[in-house]
């Protein structure tokens, strides 16, 4: 299935960007404010790949998705699959060094959708996932320039 791709330069250090995506506890900061997303660290031990975390989210009704970290470079790329009552997504963010910063990139693909979003899925990725992209970056371009930890 298709994906969404968007980036930005943040002008921070890559250590401080990696470290701030890669702890998906801090999705709610960065997150669309409407949809009230919460999410918790549920597994032991540090942030990495293997993490799981528990998130509840209101986007077309209540959502309670299980995250797992599924790709965990540091400084470079973090991976991870969200499953929920809307199938397995894929979600990742890479980053690069660029002029002033970063260039941070972040990607969504649904892995296996479920009905009714399996429908929309291809409409959905090419005109309303990149808007919520582009979105979720400038949040963490503002959280993380801001000085905000």
């Amino acid at each position: 299935m298709a994906s969404a791709s968007r980036e930005i330069v943040v002008n921070a250090p890559p250590e401080q960007v990696f470290t701030y995506v890669a702890d998906i506890s801090k999705h709610g900061e960065w997150g669309n404010p409407q949809h009230k997303l919460e999410v918790r660290k549920t597994s032991d031990g540090p942030v990495g790949q293997g993490s799981v975390f528990a998130s509840v989210g209101h986007q077309f009704g209540r959502n309670e998705d299980t995250i797992t970290i599924t790709e965990f470079t540091p400084g470079r790329r973090v991976a991870y699959q969200s499953e929920g009552k809307a199938g397995m997504m894929q979600h990742s963010f890479d980053i690069e060094p660029a002029a002033g910063g970063v260039r941070l990139k972040k990607t969504f693909q649904p892995l296996k959708p479920k009905f009714p979003f399996a429908l929309f899925a291809p409409v959905a990725i090419r005109m309303v996932v990149p808007k919520g992209l582009q979105g979720d970056l400038e949040r963490i371009k503002a959280h993380l320039e801001g000085g905000a930890s």
